[in-house]
This record gives structure tokens, sequence and C-alpha cells, in this order.
């Protein structure tokens, strides 16, 4: 799948934990992704008619609009953007169960997770492959 807006792949990050978005950012900023982390689920979606993302990683326990909520605004307004979720949470699989009955699939990652398997599932569902070596030296180098 190619990027929607320039060269590079533009990816939104949404975690309503500050630290963990930023982070997540960091690790996809050096995998070359055009990055746009946000803390408010909303303003995600808000941002998304603006520019179409054509992956997001977003937590799904989040308040005033979770994170399948969210993918499902997200893929309506781009229905060609990747989605994945990722969640601490046992709670989810209730969010994900009901998501399923009404015709949403989404892949899920538990955390933590670790960068190098975070960025392994992102190349898997945007079909591209990983320079494993660049991404573990700089992963290894930020740890």
């Amino acid at each position: 799948m190619g990027p929607s807006n320039s060269t590079r792949t533009v990816a939104f990050v949404v975690d309503d934990e500050d630290v963990i978005a930023s982070t997540l950012e960091l690790i996809l900023l050096s995998r070359g992704f055009a990055v746009r982390s946000f803390v408010d689920p909303a303003d995600a979606a808000e941002a998304a008619r603006s520019t179409k993302p054509d992956f997001l990683l977003t937590d799904v326990m989040m308040p005033k609009l979770n994170g399948i909520e969210l993918a499902i605004k997200v893929k309506e307004i781009n229905p060609e953007c990747c989605v994945l979720l990722f969640s601490g949470q046992a709670s989810t699989s209730d969010l994900l169960a009901r998501a399923s009955e009404e015709g949403h699939s989404f892949d899920v990652l538990a955390k933590p997770v670790h960068p190098l398997e975070l960025l392994s599932k992102i190349s898997d569902l945007l079909g591209e492959s990983m320079p494993t070596r660049e991404v573990s030296r700089s992963v290894e180098a930020a740890d």
C-alpha cells in the first residue's frame, strides 16, 4: 500500500498516556514514518479528516472514545488505512467481540510490546519489508 500524502507512510499513534504515545512516535519515526501522535482520540479522529493516515496504531482502552471506536471512525474516513490496536487490559476482548459482530476486524498486540515485535507487525500489515539490521541498531541504541 502506498502512502497517501507524501513519499512517507503517514502514521497516527494514539494513547491517552503521553509517554507511551511519544515513545511509539519515536519508534515509528526511526522507521521512516511521517508520524502524528495524539493523547486524545477525538483529536486523532478530527485530524484524520484533513490528513488521511495510512496506518493507525492505537490503544484500546481510553476515555471518551476507545481505540476500536476510533479505528472504525478512521476507517470510515479512509477505508485503506491499516489499523493495529494494542492493549494491556483483559476487558479488550469484549470490545473486540462486539466490533467483530458489527463486521470490524482488527489486529491486536498486548502491552508491553518490544519495539522490534511492533515494527515487524506493522511491516506485515503494510506489506512492506523491514530493514531489520538498521531498526535493530536504532532500537538497541535507544535502550
